[in-house]
């Protein structure tokens, strides 16, 4: 009797786990392949392993302290706010010098929840082992979906040796999102379609890209899949609003989510996301920071090409896979072909993201061995191995103009495995290629890819709008410079945040030079001071908690040495412009407080005596105050921001205008005019408005953030920080000419 194909052993869902294991020889016998697999083990635990086992690094303390917080009771609707983040770390003593949780999701926190009592690093090594069990089950998951043995699994799970090394170097959850779609696949294969669309539901709340997959089912006509998927992202909606609240949940729906689908939070233009939309950008978008050398600044061409190229790699993706379910082992490689377009698609792809090309790696390599197809099989292997390799720096060549393309090997190699999967996919159909070729498939394919595009290039330009006109006004700029924030003008020039590699620095721009003024022993923020006072104020952020800090006038770069503490226990410090009165931020559980501290009448210490304004029910954002001593600040009321009065007399009332959302009040130094944020549709635009007869006008119009305003002295212009051109957050100063 003729023994089975491996396609043969794959006719039915029962036979997935009783399938006899043919053992594929491509050139490589049983002794060399243990030798082989045993030094990607040692690599891997060398390189990945130990070291994420004795540091914290760079990942992990993000998800770490997003569950401490939620522990802790904290709300987490500012976790997405870059030095609020930063101020939360410092105070629990974490030591990493930057954090962000931009884009991840909320739910991805909880996975760290039930270590999030332990110290970090005890916390992340509970977190590595984790991982390790879940990695695992992934090998024991694929033994069961395909035919190869573990040895076989092991070895192509093992040549992932960067995504498996940053992944536990970093302490990602990449591994979950492995196990998920894995786990989600097995379901698929077995025909429990909507267990499998409940399960890329929970991988999606770690990671919003399995949600996509949605597309695949409706095209394959898999309405349980589909009913399980929706089912599941509904159900984990309505869970996220109940543990995260309503205000954090729609946060990041408007704000985070769009910018994030866009490939713009940190950094769209760094070669590292090797990702066509990066790619695109380097090449034709300007940014004067970050991509300042280009091949040309032409955003409309940027906006057509990008879902041109999406587009047809899409659409032609999908016609070779084909709407009609084929047999067993033809599934495994759609599935495989359709989550490889998904990493090949995503906008920043860090290289653990390519963890999960160990499943569609696999699934495929599985496929092409049942089918004799030994040069696709060798072909994706090699190329499988170099995606998920180092990639090779050139000596001397630097990221411009077309050298850019030098820099993108990974995309190069995975654009080159998606054509040989396309090649497959179309070569082993069930259906020739005469009948798959016809007028009605071919106007069908045209009519999506044109849909596409026009939606796609009406978009970009809508949101690209006056994104770049802001270059022109400029006010600093450094190479490379990820973030500048909260102008101050003082007697020291402008001060202002900056963010350095080692956490963020008071930053000073003098003469047309910019220096790091004040850095050091924790994080500086928010520097105040007036343009007739001697020195300046910034809060110091440590594992002490935060506190004002007075710096004197007559050093080019200050020395902790030469400061005085003014007030602990306090954020945000703004000097009034007389220099009598210091407002700042006392935080109490995660809610601010108003508080202000009288510089004249200072206690036996020297420090200022102070006294509440506004209680932490208001939940006081930021805070400004006029000539006379009267005090603006905005607050959180019914899940939206006003701008509130304090007089020194006493008494808080809600402004009668804006009408709008409003954050980030300045009063102009001759307290006629008011400049503040407004959020409209996601974004945050820069307003003003007329103290005395409330008329407001709107400064900026852009599909993206312009916040922190600051008058210049003259009352004429407004200095402000604004993230147009550049990463969700990652502003850049700007100045605007209210009046000529």
């Amino acid at each position: 009797m003729a023994k089975p194909t491996a396609t043969e052993t794959l006719r039915t869902p029962d036979t997935l786990a009783s399938a006899p294991k043919p053992y594929h020889r491509l050139g490589l016998s049983g002794w060399s392949e243990r030798a082989f697999l045993a030094i990607l083990v040692f690599v891997f635990v060398i390189t990945g392993f130990v070291p994420g086992w004795r540091h914290l690094n760079s990942d992990f303390p993000n998800y770490y302290l997003i569950a401490r917080l939620y522990r802790e009771g904290y709300p987490l609707e500012r976790v997405y706010e870059w030095t609020w983040l930063q101020r939360q770390k410092d105070h629990r003593g974490i030591d990493q010098p930057l954090v962000s949780f931009i884009p991840s999701t909320l739910p991805s926190a909880l996975m760290v929840m039930p270590w999030s009592s332990l110290p970090p690093l005890a916390a992340k090594r509970w977190w590595l082992v984790t991982n390790l069990g879940m990695l695992l089950l992934t090998g024991a998951l694929l033994t069961m979906i395909t035919t190869l043995n573990s040895r076989r699994i092991a070895l192509l799970m093992f040549l992932a040796t960067i995504p498996l090394r940053d992944s536990f170097l970093y302490g990602q959850m990449h591994i979950w999102v492995l196990f998920l779609f894995t786990f989600a696949a097995y379901l698929y294969f077995r025909d429990s379609f909507f267990l499998s669309g409940i399960v890329l539901a929970i991988a999606a709340t770690m990671k919003i890209y399995p949600a996509l997959f949605l597309i695949f089912f409706v095209f394959k006509k898999q309405w349980r899949a589909a009913l399980g998927l929706v089912a599941g992202l509904s159900s984990a909606a309505v869970i996220s609003i109940y543990l995260f609240g309503r205000n954090a949940c729609l946060l990041y729906m408007q704000e985070i989510l769009p910018r994030a689908l866009r490939g713009e939070t940190i950094d769209p233009y760094n070669v590292a996301w090797n990702s066509l939309t990066a790619l695109l950008r380097r090449l034709l978008i300007a940014e004067p920071e970050l991509n300042p050398t280009p091949v040309s600044h032409a955003p409309a061409l940027y906006a057509f090409l990008h879902p041109l190229i999406h587009g047809f790699i899409f659409v032609i993706f999908m016609w070779a896979i084909g709407s009609k379910s084929g047999e067993p082992g033809r599934r495994k490689l759609e599935w495989a072909a359709y989550l490889f377009l998904l990493l090949l698609l995503s906008s920043q792809p860090g290289p653990y993201h390519f963890v999960v090309l160990i499943l569609a790696a696999i699934l495929a390599f599985d496929y092409f061995v049942a089918n004799q197809q030994t040069i696709a099989a060798g072909s994706l292997v090699a190329m499988y191995a170099l995606i998920c390799g180092p990639m090779v720096r050139l000596p001397q060549v630097q990221a411009t103009g077309w050298s850019n393309l030098f820099f993108f090997q990974r995309l190069t190699l995975m654009l080159l495995l998606g054509g040989v999967l396309l090649w497959v996919l179309i070569e082993l159909s069930p259906d020739s290629l005469a009948s798959r070729v016809n007028v009605r498939t071919w106007m069908l394919s045209t009519s999506v890819l044109i849909a596409l595009v026009v939606i796609g290039f009406s978009s970009n330009m809508r949101h690209l709008n006056g994104q770049f006109d802001n270059y022109k006004s400029r006010v600093v700029t450094i190479p490379a410079s990820l973030m500048a924030s909260d102008p101050a003008f003082t007697s020291q020039g402008l001060l202002f945040t900056g963010m350095t590699r080692g956490g963020y620095a008071i930053r000073r721009l003098s003469g047309g030079a910019v220096e790091d003024f004040i850095e050091g022993r924790g994080n500086w923020f928010h520097p105040a001071g007036a343009e007739h006072t001697d020195g300046g104020w910034a809060e110091q952020s440590s594992g002490a908690g935060s506190r004002t800090v007075r710096f004197s006038s007559d050093a080019s770069t200050q020395e902790l040495t030469s400061m005085t503490i003014e007030i602990e226990h306090s954020e945000q410090p703004v000097l009034s412009p007389d220099g009598e009165l210091l407002v700042f931020i006392r935080a109490i559980n995660g809610r601010g407080s108003l508080w202000v501290g009288k510089m004249g009448n200072a206690h036996a210490e020297g420090r200022a005596a102070e006294h509440e304004v506004a209680g932490a029910t208001y939940d006081v954002r930021e805070a400004t105050i006029a000539p006379d001593h009267r005090i603006i600040f905005s607050a959180r009321s019914q899940g939206r921001f006003a701008l509130y009065m304090a007089e020194q007399t006493g008494g808080i009332q809600e402004m009668s205008a804006p009408s709008c959302s409003a954050r980030y009040p300045a009063i102009s130094h001759d307290a006629q005019w008011i400049a503040f944020s407004c959020e409209d549709h996601g974004s945050w635009q820069l307003y003003m408005m007329s103290l005395r007869t409330r008329e407001e006008w709107q400064l900026t119009n852009t599909d993206c953030n312009s916040i922190s305003p600051a008058w210049t002295p003259d009352a004429k212009h407004i200095v402000y920080a604004t993230d147009c051109g550049r990463g969700l957050g990652l502003t850049a100063l700007t100045e605007l000419t209210v009046f000529p």
